[in-house]
């Protein structure tokens, strides 16, 4: 009988202990269910808050301000502070209510208003280190000051001015510092404390959320921007390009140009000077891309202004070159080749800035003219020289003008193409008697094919009599 009695008061303790162990698991479960419960409606808010500020903003500027007033209003706070590190220095991102902690808000008047403060705060630069903010960025650890008027981690501040509690925590991007958050409150608000440390430490995670999600908009809005600018200087590039070539007489003409990026520097236009003669350019404005392909509109815009009047190839080219020389910066600069076809006598003029030397094909030889030249917009007048070549053309002679994308394109070992190489390209080709399109496709197709990763823009016009 004692036996069972033992027995029974053994497993009576048993079961005791193990309906203590499942309460006591059982409270710790529910608290952990609280806590997730509580974070996932904190990042729910936080990603609310975010989304809304997208709809309601073209920018997304006050995300962060509305981040640090949910804060404020999550841990009880009588102001909330972020702090962004950008380079080893802090800047504030948002703000609530009125935060003292900076020497640029400490003497402020208590009563001016929150938006006040975000102005002023607008201003701060804080290096790593630096002060108490630095210095707890510094040690990337968080810290709670239930009596701040008294603390020596504040003692740059004077205490009569400090508010009564504080609490600061940083925030990571994995394992590297991004920001920190400051809150601030005196009694009457409430009590600071771990719990509320510890929200303000999860809420950390969601500021640095919140930083990744404004940075990828930030990306997409420029990427946004940078598309329209493209499509712009698309537009502006193809208004450079005249279409079609119109017939001069026994001449023909054909041009081809392609690209190293979205739009290029090269550029070239035809213009009627009379019912005679027809003036052909082609330019190559230093640089790629959107400011190259500006300075070519600027250099087209001046060439047809001077058209207008015109006397001689050299009179044209000095006064573009003055237009440029006074309206542009010393770095930028166009060369120019510029062909005058007079279709009554079957002669053209020739004269370059600077370009690359023209090509010619007659009576199965390969000829070349390079005459001297200055670049467009590199020397004031006074300086400058333009001299001109004038040649009879007869029939089946064939003129290439070209960018030095062409003949400086690089194959996988590092070689130029050459002008000696697109010179016997260009001498076959019309030995065979192709068209000027198929001269200028079979050109261009051996140039890709040399450098298949275009590093430069190519231009190329073929005028045959």
């Amino acid at each position: 009988m004692n036996n069972i009695n033992i027995t029974l008061g053994v497993l009576s303790l048993i079961f005791l202990i193990t309906i203590l162990v499942l309460s006591v698991a059982w409270r710790r479960l529910r608290a952990r269910l609280t806590l997730v419960v509580r974070q996932q409606t904190e990042i729910d808010h936080f990603l609310d808050l975010f989304s809304r500020s997208l709809r309601s903003n073209d920018e997304i500027s006050d995300s962060m301000h509305q981040a640090a007033e949910y804060i404020a209003e999550l841990i009880m706070a009588e102001a909330v502070c972020i702090y962004r590190l950008e380079k080893d220095r802090l800047f504030v991102s948002g703000v609530s209510g009125r935060y003292p902690l900076s020497q640029l808000t400490i003497n402020i008047n208590e009563e001016a208003s929150p938006d006040f403060y975000k102005q002023i705060l607008q201003e701060e630069d804080i290096a790593v280190g630096e002060g108490f903010i630095g210095r707890t960025a510094s040690r990337k650890s968080s810290i709670l000051l239930t009596d701040a008027r008294h603390d020596e981690h504040l003692s740059e501040f004077p205490m009569e001015r400090l508010p009564e509690q504080v609490m600061a925590v940083p925030v990571f991007r994995g394992d590297e510092l991004s920001g920190l958050i400051c809150a601030v409150a005196n009694t009457n608000w409430g009590r600071f404390n771990m719990d509320k440390l510890s929200q303000l430490q999860f809420a950390a995670s969601q500021v640095r959320l919140i930083h990744d999600l404004e940075d990828s908009y930030k990306v997409r809005s420029a990427q946004e921007r940078l598309n329209q600018e493209l499509g712009f200087a698309r537009k502006l590039q193809a208004s450079l390009l005249p279409s079609p070539i119109p017939e001069w007489g026994s001449f023909s003409v054909f041009a081809k140009t392609t690209s190293a990026k979205e739009v290029n520097g090269d550029f070239y236009d035809i213009v009627r000077i009379d019912d005679d003669r027809l003036l052909i350019v082609m330019g190559d404005a230093c640089g790629k891309g959107i400011p190259a392909c500006l300075l070519a509109s600027m250099t087209r815009s001046f060439i047809r202004a001077a058209a207008e009047h015109f006397t001689s190839l050299e009179a044209l080219l000095r006064e573009v070159n003055r237009n440029l020389y006074r309206d542009t910066d010393a770095e930028r600069f166009v060369t120019l080749g510029c062909c005058l076809l007079d279709k009554k006598h079957g002669l053209m003029e020739y004269a370059r800035a600077g370009h690359t030397e023209l090509i010619y094909f007659i009576r199965d030889h390969i000829r070349r003219l390079y005459p001297d030249g200055t670049g467009l917009g590199i020397l004031p007048d006074e300086f400058a020289t333009f001299d001109t070549i004038c040649v009879q053309m007869p029939p089946g002679m064939s003129l290439l003008l070209y960018s030095d994308g062409i003949t400086e394109a690089l194959d996988y070992r590092g070689e130029e193409f050459g002008v000696d190489r697109l010179a016997d390209e260009f001498e076959m080709r019309c030995c065979a008697k192709m068209s000027v399109e198929e001269v200028l496709d079979g050109l261009m197709d051996v140039v890709n094919d040399f450098e298949p990763d275009q590093h430069d823009d190519r231009t190329a016009i073929m005028i045959r009599s």
